[in-house]
């Protein structure tokens, strides 16, 4: 396994016993087997190591989905499947980062998507406009989630799986509109 593999595995590891803020470098470099100049020489801290998480997680089952809906389940599964990590970074002064991650890996799907639905009938611009409004909704939706110290994996996911098929119901229709009336100005 390459070194940032183990940083990154070890990290995720960590943070499902213990809080982000009490995990350090050295305890990051002990349990991954290597030195502290190690993991300096890849990151810069332990926030740069978890935007490189950010950055490089790749969610097969996201880019497999067809539809909206299948898009915010697929999502929604990755998320319980490493609800521990994701769950304490947005807790911590990682919450930007957290928020950035949910917003764009969402926010990128709807694109691509809706751009390529004609039955949208949204222009370019106004697919990109409407996915931003609608990854805004999820995220914030996520991010409230998270916020619940209380919310077990499991509820998670029937909370968010009930989320997603409503907000495709009610909401997304109400957002493609409102994109059309704005195509029409």
């Amino acid at each position: 396994m390459i070194t940032e593999a183990k940083f990154k595995y070890a990290l995720k590891e960590m943070m499902s016993e213990l809080p982000l803020e009490e995990i350090n470098v050295t305890a990051l470099c002990q349990k991954c087997g290597c030195h502290r100049q190690t993991f300096y020489y890849h990151y810069q801290d332990i926030y740069d190591l978890i935007a490189a998480i950010f950055l490089n997680e790749e969610i097969q089952e996201l880019e497999r989905a067809k539809t909206t809906v299948d898009s915010l389940k697929a999502f929604i599964h990755y998320v319980k499947g490493n609800f521990s990590f994701l769950r304490a970074t947005y807790n911590s002064a990682a919450k930007d980062l957290t928020d950035d991650f949910i917003f764009n890996k969402l926010n990128a799907k709807f694109v691509y998507l809706w751009t390529a639905d004609p039955t949208i009938s949204l222009k370019r611009d106004g697919c990109r406009s409407a996915a931003r409004r609608f990854a805004h909704i999820a995220a914030d939706e996520f991010g409230y989630c998270f916020k619940d110290t209380k919310l077990t994996p499991e509820k998670f996911t029937r909370r968010m799986n009930k989320f997603a098929d409503n907000c495709v119901s009610i909401l997304l229709p109400k957002i493609i509109a409102l994109s059309k009336k704005e195509e029409t100005k």
